[in-house]
């Protein structure tokens, strides 16, 4: 490494350091994997292989200490293939402090060797693992099922999938691809401008010849345009295996720390998503998965009174629909008691024991989400406060996702995020309500209706409308904005209602409402900037956008806003009857 500039063997190093994190972390789940499975020979290969990686890229960086304990994983694994001595649990927790030992040296600002002392005592230990000292006999062992197989075949099998499977790829920073997507989503601006300045010359400018070679060049400017936006968005894709991924090994700890046994089953991990996405899915995620052990899955003793396998099952999958993205977080523990929701919520107070009487099954287990209400019976280390939930519809919401749960006594509980795939371009219905200009993505709307204004009830103090039948809250963006006065207020005279409106029927958490515009502009794609000022921030505010014509359009969070909307409204009905309005 001598020949190699400081520059060049900090580059060096900085990639080390990052492939070498991603490889620990696939070795850490293929390891539990293999736990869980009792025989996968495909892990196994992995893991024999991202040991010898690790090796080799060490060795080459004279990290000798990260080289030998990576060689003593290697042989322990190679060991389990041969001498069919197995895999327990005990080998398992050893291996994966291991790699923790590694990591410690890799992941701080300066990468450095592990410690002597540190070495010595895990290499000791490794071979005493080798030699098939620690492992229990009356354990569960894992098989690897190629033990059959002796070693060239494998080799044979390893050098084609290389060959195969081979894929060159650059290491570009994230902020790079920030960049380029900025400018993309600028370019896409001007191209709506050029657009209509286009249709503008079309029609004063007699020339048509002319006028045709602008029309052909602009749609070719505009495919183009279209083509480096989706590639650039392309480049932010990551699976969601990143976060997945994350969690066995901290899950399976916990459960043991309880006294309980728990199997993770990881379902569509190759389902794509924005990059920041996925990093901000983390804390959301933890907060269910910690629940559903704590507090969701039963104690071993309880299991087996109930048939149940002694380890509790949680799954966690993804799937793409459409534009949005559904990950669902599910446990077959002992279920969330809907009357204890009830009872609780009622003597916290953040409910009235009329409005209990009228809340549905659903509408019941909805109620979990409020902060500072828990159904568990203790408080533990990491749960138990009634912030998890909450915590985790706060973040969901924060990324233009919704969060709903569904519940089965005795059989456990699922909880189903959905997000859009990025956050940086959407497809938007534009229209003006109280006198502005809004959009909403189109995967918070189901339906677009005609309002006439004798059509508007009042059901329970809230503005409705008849939709087929059942009744519908009406939401008045200007209101729950606050930024309009309510209709009936001072000035109410002042102010005439078109003669024809619109409702535009948004469907978030299982639940419609809809909101009230004057007039529909259309369907557009925006590109999404955020709202930083003081002045304009607002948590019913999702955005902004620039339109062709240079005018800004506010886009809409619809969960958040719903929200506002019915606090707007019950302070509203308890000032006029405080008032005698």
């Amino acid at each position: 490494m001598e020949d190699l500039s400081r520059g060049e063997l900090d580059q060096l190093i900085g990639v080390f350091r990052e492939q070498t994190l991603q490889i620990l972390d696939e070795m850490g789940h293929d390891l539990l994997a293999l736990e869980a499975s009792g025989s996968d020979p495909d892990a196994m290969t992995r893991l024999k292989r991202c040991a010898h990686t690790i090796k080799g890229d060490s060795a080459c960086l004279g990290m000798e200490g990260v080289a030998s304990l990576s060689h003593k994983i290697e042989d322990l694994l190679e060991a389990a293939v041969h001498n069919e001595t197995g895999i327990d649990e005990t080998v398992v927790d050893l291996v994966l402090g291991s790699l923790d030992l590694i990591r410690g040296a890799v992941e701080g600002e300066e990468v450095s060797d592990i410690s002597e002392g540190s070495l010595e005592a895990f290499i000791k230990r490794l071979s005493a693992a080798e030699a098939g000292e620690l492992f229990d006999p009356g354990s569960r062992h894992v098989t690897t099922g190629a033990a059959k197989h002796a070693p060239e075949e494998q080799r044979g099998a390893r050098g084609s999938e290389r060959g195969s499977n081979r894929r060159d790829f650059v290491r570009v920073e994230a902020g790079r691809i920030d960049v380029l997507l900025n400018l993309a989503g600028e370019m896409a601006i001007a191209r709506s401008m050029l657009n209509q300045v286009s249709a503008e010359i079309e029609s004063d400018y007699s020339n048509e010849e002319v006028t045709a070679r602008l029309n052909a060049t602009n749609n070719q400017i505009s495919k183009l345009i279209s083509q480096l936006q989706k590639s650039a968005l392309k480049m932010r894709m990551v699976t969601v295996d990143h976060v997945f991924k994350r969690f066995v090994r901290p899950m399976r700890e916990l459960a043991q720390e309880h006294g309980k046994r728990v199997e993770m089953k990881i379902e569509g991990g190759g389902t794509e998503l924005d990059r920041s996405l996925v990093d901000a899915l983390y804390e959301p995620l933890l907060h269910l998965l910690r629940n559903a052990v704590d507090h969701g899955l039963e104690t071993l003793d309880e299991r087996e009174s109930a048939g149940k396998p002694a380890g509790g099952r949680i799954r966690l999958r993804a799937s793409q629909q459409g534009n949005q993205v559904v990950i669902e977080v599910s446990d077959d523990g002992r279920g969330i008691d809907i009357e204890l929701v009830k009872t609780k919520a009622l003597n916290a107070g953040v409910i009235s024991a009329e409005e209990v009487g009228r809340l549905g099954e659903a509408e019941a287990l909805d109620l979990i989400f409020m902060e500072g209400l828990s159904t568990a019976e203790e408080i533990t280390q990491v749960s138990g406060r009634g912030i998890g939930t909450s915590a985790a519809r706060i973040a969901v919401e924060s990324l233009r996702g919704t969060i709903t749960a569904t519940t089965q006594r005795g059989k456990g509980t699922a909880f189903t995020i959905k997000m859009p795939l990025t956050l940086a371009i959407i497809k938007a219905l534009l229209f003006t309500a109280g006198g502005r200009l809004f959009a909403m993505p189109l995967t918070a709307i189901s339906e677009i209706a005609l309002l006439a204004d004798e059509e508007i009830v009042r059901v329970n103090g809230f503005e409705s409308y008849c939709l087929r039948g059942r009744y519908i809250s009406l939401v008045r963006p200007g209101v729950a904005l606050n930024y309009e006065r309510r209709r009936g207020g001072p000035g109410a005279s002042l102010r005439r209602a078109p003669a024809e409106q619109f409702v535009v029927v948004a469907d978030i958490e299982d639940k419609k409402f809809g909101i009230v515009a004057e007039s529909l502009i259309g369907q557009q794609e925006l590109v999404i900037k955020p709202l930083d000022s003081e002045w304009v921030a607002n948590d019913g505010l999702s955005g902004a956008s620039l339109l062709g014509d240079g005018r800004v359009v506010l886009i809409l969070d619809a969960a958040t806003l719903y929200r506002k909307a019915v606090r707007a409204e019950r302070n509203s009905s308890e000032e006029y009857r405080v008032n005698g309005i």
